[in-house]
């Protein structure tokens, strides 16, 4: 970590008044060197140095008038350290009245600089890292009783992206699952686009990634430029003819019951603000902590389905029972109201599955059944849920879906369904589908049983039309 957080010096005053080969001293004693003529008042552009380093031949006004524009509110705290190229005690006494935090006299032992440069630093640091400590407490204790009231691990996850990317003031902050073996990650949550999410990556494009997973530990890379482990990356723009705006990146592991299931992701670009120590230390703290309460929700989560196991499921179709269904919506309601999220809930009727039975028997009707309940839960995404509805209709819910995202889903199903080979069917007698959708919110919805009422009504539209068999509540409502 300490290639991103080499002290900043920053050199002011009279070259001529330098001890020869200061800068060089300094560079070599981990110092980031950089030298201006002189500071104004102004806010400073980019962060503040960790320390300056202040030269001038004598004690004399124009050294007064530099010392009096750092006490500036916006240089108050950095620390300064004055080297007089001749002085005696009472000059030493009267620019430490001016506010120096240390005086050397010329000739100096440049170890002896580089030295207290280092103490000046370390005690300052030391002083911020007490204050920071107990600012950072009252954080974590915020942020993980936020993430806490979470209904679900992925919302846990967003919470902590979002609340990491604050805390930090990052440009760029995710979290990418990484399946065990595999080479494409999903990204769950970016705290600079709350709207990307399960959003599929090619994991070889992502070294740091692959190797805090192989590692279980921290990946720090300060600058990919030059790191080995981005060497085949930098060639894959070089062929690509791409320079992206990247400088250094961090890989936080979560570490769940022996495995890693994600990683936080921390990257700064070329004109960021690089992470101090303090910071890198306190997102660990976050990972570390974060894996404690997802591997709590994943013993919770296991419970529950122990306990809802029973009638859980259609015994016929495998997806989903009514009370199931009825859990499933209370808990998206909920989530969706305190989120200012949409979802939307569809309801799936098998037109004409009478006719099925009378023409072939009801073992056959019942096979189709199973075929579509198969159907799906294949073509759904992960966090989607099917359930049976009665004896010829499926309701699905959409999580973050709207009408056009749900009535996308239906023409998914119903291309798949044109192109399954149904066992005991020919082609002519695959069964279609009629839909009513409602999405949420919806001005009339107030409570989960308004979106039955809605969506119920909607099915009996869509099943009254000829061609796209599609009601929706709002053509409920005209």
């Amino acid at each position: 970590m300490s290639d991103f957080v080499r002290p900043r010096v920053l050199l002011l005053g009279d070259p001529a008044a330098r001890p020869e080969g200061l800068e060089r001293a300094l560079v070599r004693g981990g110092f980031q060197v950089t030298e201006a003529d002189s500071i104004t008042i102004s806010r400073p552009s980019g962060p503040l140095p960790d320390l300056i380093l202040l030269t001038s031949a004598q004690a004399d006004p124009k050294l007064t008038e530099e010392l009096g524009r750092l006490a500036s509110r916006h240089w108050q705290g950095v620390p300064i350290v004055v080297v007089l190229n001749q002085g005696d005690a009472e000059a030493v006494t009267r620019v430490l009245g001016l506010g120096a935090s240390d005086v050397m006299v010329s000739p100096g032992h440049l170890p002896e600089i580089i030295a207290r440069a280092h103490a000046r630093i370390r005690g300052r640091t030391d002083v911020d890292g007490m204050r920071q400590s107990s600012v950072q407490s009252e954080l974590l204790f915020d942020i993980f009783q936020e993430a806490s009231g979470a209904l679900r691990p992925d919302e846990i996850v967003q919470t902590l992206v979002r609340r990491i990317g604050e805390a930090l003031n990052l440009a760029r902050c995710s979290f990418v699952l990484t399946p065990p073996g595999e080479q494409v990650g999903r990204v769950l949550a970016v705290f600079e686009n709350p709207t990307v999410r399960d959003l599929q990556v090619d994991l070889t494009r992502y070294p740091e990634i692959v190797e805090a997973v192989r590692t279980e530990q921290p990946v720090v890379v300060s600058d990919v430029q030059e790191h080995p482990l981005f060497q085949s990356v930098r060639q894959r723009w070089s062929d690509q003819q791409v320079q992206p705006d990247l400088r250094s990146v961090v890989a936080l592991p979560v570490n769940l019951q022996g495995r890693t299931p994600g990683v936080f992701l921390l990257r700064t670009g070329a004109n960021d603000t690089p992470l101090t120590v303090q910071q890198l230390e306190f997102a660990q703290t976050l990972s570390k902590a974060a894996s404690r309460l997802l591997e709590t929700e994943e013993r919770r989560a296991g419970v529950y389905r122990r306990q809802m196991q029973a009638g859980a499921t259609d015994p016929l179709t495998g997806c989903g029972s009514l009370d199931a269904l009825d859990r499933r919506i209370r808990e998206e309601f909920e989530r969706a109201r305190r989120y200012a999220l949409s979802f939307s809930l569809i309801l799936l009727d098998v037109d004409e599955l009478r006719t099925f039975n009378d023409r072939f028997g009801t073992v056959t009707g019942d096979r189709v059944l199973v075929e579509l309940g198969s159907i799906l839960q294949r073509e759904l995404r992960a966090p989607d849920f099917v359930s049976r509805y009665g004896g010829d209709e499926f309701a699905l819910i959409l999580p973050e879906t709207d009408l056009d995202g749900a009535r996308r889903s239906v023409g998914r199903v119903r291309n798949r369904i044109a192109s399954h080979p149904f066992a005991d069917l020919t082609p002519e007698n695959r069964p279609r589908l009629s839909a009513g959708i409602v999405s949420f919110p919806h001005p009339s919805a107030l409570q989960t049983e308004d979106l039955f009422a809605l969506v119920e009504a909607a099915l009996l539209r869509g099943k009254a039309q000829k061609e796209e068999r599609i009601g929706t509540a709002e053509s409920v409502a005209a």
